[in-house]
């Protein structure tokens, strides 16, 4: 057996130490520190560690060190401090990791990514890139916003183990991987613009970043790191599958501009009647004044629609013993809306677009600056208040623009990125603070659908909305199953729904949360629902197990696509494929993972669930199980249980 050297990482460190219950070490000023070594055992294990790794170009920053010692991971919080006296220095270039990792073998390193959201069939798509020596692998975000293009999460995968690197920013970010020599990547994170002075002692945070140790093939990696998601970048006030609504969505009979209070308070009483086993009740946009997306900077309801405000909306749901989730966009405003015309000192307006996003220039798009703490406060305030009248459970934030345009518009030449990393800053005291007003409140981030995922707002946010590719789109069903392939390799909550009752679209939709925009006065809609939901809520927590890839990602509905949860502490499971009628016909073999070889299972097709099977572990694993394609499009569910 080969030996195995120890996992070293070069980098310039800071620390400190005191604990939360994650470990929270306190801050140090970073000063010029030449490069030391932060040596990992031969399994890959973060061991004691004296300092952080971070960037030493830079006076000022100071570094806060979080330990996930059950998950061999680390993150460090960075802030920039400007000096007490004299003048300010010039902040270019500011990185919040510039560190060389030493693997154990000297192999080829594999870089695993996934694409991000831009509401195309192709979102969440696994990359892979085999990094080579003296050609340094760069990738970024798009417009301003974290997961547009390309996920903030990264994978570097070797013989025996690997490092999972992610970037906790929510705005452009840019991260960099190079191959040096004899095992070696430099890896470098941080923002992707920045030449600025900070002034009168202020102080700002910059991208944090999280890094974790695996041992084993890089899958054990990427479902080591699910857990880690989970268990401390999840909301903390309620359970997991709690923070994830299992909705009736309203606008499978309403559209955006059409909802009324008397419209939505008789479908609460009627969904209530029906005594299905939903827990919320979906209120997306358009309830506002000048509706959905003209309304955007008129922040009441519509006085025609809703004279009474939300308030009789939110009694007639709470009466139907659900959660009333509401759809807000408080960081966009149209022209001639009433923050445009009553503050237009707090917005910001578009420059410089690519043609195909001129349209926010045309159309009068502006920004509310969130950096202004004025601007703030009066959204946190409009905002409180509607939750408070109508009792809203969901807080679901929306964000339709590219705001890097609005950023650099008129910066000057020593406030590059300034106006971004205050507005990020203000965007974080603004979640933080809605969330300290209303301890029970679950906040949803959306963001043009999925494009705001990174680690730092997943830990104050779930993600109810994945990509604005959805049932409407040319690819549908293949684009939604292929999002639950490609984003289930890093976060564990997420989920979709149907719109309409057939199997394929319930099943398709399936994860850990599911809002169902179909017509509950259909009794025939109604009967098919109620017989998903039976099934579905049985293995909904299976989703937020362990995750494995059956076949490669695909986005051809003609090849087969299939996945499968796996919660190793029940010994049970689901196995999902996707086939479409040009899938070649005849039988495709399934290998599962994460069985006990030792144990038998009982295998239940949710098509034909009289003929269950039953499998050893070894027999799954190593042999299989086979799945038809016989020239329909097929969404095959099997549920496996361990037998007693």
């Amino acid at each position: 057996m080969k030996s195995i050297r120890p996992f070293i990482l070069f980098a310039v460190l800071c620390v400190n130490s005191s604990a939360d219950g994650t470990e929270d070490n306190g801050r140090e000023p970073h000063g010029d520190r030449h490069p030391v070594e932060m040596v990992l055992s031969p399994d890959f294990r973060i061991g004691d560690l004296r300092q952080m790794p971070g960037p030493a170009t830079h006076p000022g920053l100071t570094f806060e060190r979080r330990d996930y010692s059950g998950e061999n991971a680390i993150e460090w919080q960075v802030r920039l401090q400007a000096p007490a006296v004299g003048e300010a220095p010039l902040y270019e270039d500011v990185k919040s990791a510039d560190f060389v990792v030493q693997f154990p073998s000297q192999r080829s390193e594999t870089l695993h990514w996934s694409k991000g959201s831009r509401a195309d069939a192709t979102d969440f798509q696994p990359r892979v890139e085999i990094l080579s020596a003296g050609k340094p692998f760069t990738l970024e975000s798009f417009g301003g916003r974290s997961s547009d293009g390309v996920m903030p999460y990264f994978n570097l995968a070797t013989e025996g183990g690997g490092l999972v690197v992610a970037v906790g920013w929510s705005g452009d970010w840019r991260a960099s991987f190079e191959t040096l020599n004899d095992g070696q990547v430099r890896v470098t994170a941080g923002l992707k613009r920045s030449r600025f002075k900070l002034q009168g002692r202020g102080q700002v945070r910059l991208p944090s970043v999280l890094v974790m140790g695996y041992r084993g093939a890089w899958l054990d990696g990427q479902n080591q790191f699910r857990r880690l998601m989970l268990r401390h970048f999840t909301p903390k006030n309620h359970a997991s599958m709690d923070l994830m609504p299992v909705a009736a969505s309203v606008h499978g009979m309403f559209a955006f501009n059409a909802t009324t209070e008397e419209k939505l308070t008789a479908l609460a009483a009627h969904i209530a009647a029906l005594k299905l086993p939903l827990d919320t009740f979906w209120l997306d946009a358009g309830w506002n004044e000048g509706g959905f997306p003209r309304g955007q900077g008129n922040p009441n309801a519509d006085p025609d629609r809703f004279p009474h405000g939300l308030g009789p909306v939110g009694t007639a749901v709470s009466k139907s013993d659900m959660r009333l989730l509401v759809w807000f966009e408080p960081e966009r405003a149209m022209r001639g809306t009433r923050l445009d015309r009553e503050r237009p000192a707090w917005l910001l307006a578009p420059s410089g677009t690519p043609n195909e996003l001129r349209y926010m220039e045309k159309d009068g798009f502006r920004l509310l600056d969130l950096g202004n703490a004025e601007a703030r406060r009066w959204a946190l305030d409009s905002i409180s208040q509607h939750i408070r009248e109508a009792g809203i459970s969901v807080y679901r934030q929306d964000f339709n623009q590219y705001p890097a345009f609005f950023w650099h518009t008129g910066e000057p030449p020593d406030e590059v990125g300034l106006r971004e990393v205050r507005y990020i800053n203000g965007l974080y005291d603004f979640l933080d603070e809605l969330a300290r007003r209303h301890p029970g409140l679950i906040l949803d981030n959306c963001a043009s659908g999925g494009r705001r995922l990174d680690f730092e707002m997943m830990r104050r946010c779930v993600v109810l909305w994945r990509s604005d590719s959805c049932w409407d789109a040319k690819s549908f069903p293949r684009n939604v199953q292929a999002m639950t392939h490609g984003l289930s390799h890093w976060l564990p909550l997420h989920g979709l729904g149907a719109r309409t009752t057939d199997d394929v679209a319930l099943r398709s939709g399936m994860g850990a949360c599911a809002s169902f925009a179909v017509n509950f006065r259909d009794p025939k809609a109604v009967a098919t629902i109620r017989k998903h939901l039976d099934r579905y809520l049985k293995v909904r927590p299976l989703f937020a197990t362990d995750y494995y890839p059956l076949t490669e990602w695909s986005d051809n509905p003609e090849k087969w696509l299939a996945f499968q949860f796996h919660d190793p502490a029940k010994s049970e499971g689901i196995v999902q494929a996707f086939c479409g009628e040009r899938t070649p016909r005849g039988i495709h073999t399934l290998k599962l993972h994460g069985l006990d070889p030792n144990k038998r299972y009982t295998i239940t097709d949710w098509d034909d669930p009289a003929a269950s099977a039953k499998r050893s572990g070894a027999e799954l694993s190593n042999a299989g199980i086979e799945i038809l394609a016989d020239g329909v499009i097929r969404a095959v569910v099997l549920h496996y249980t361990s037998c007693p």
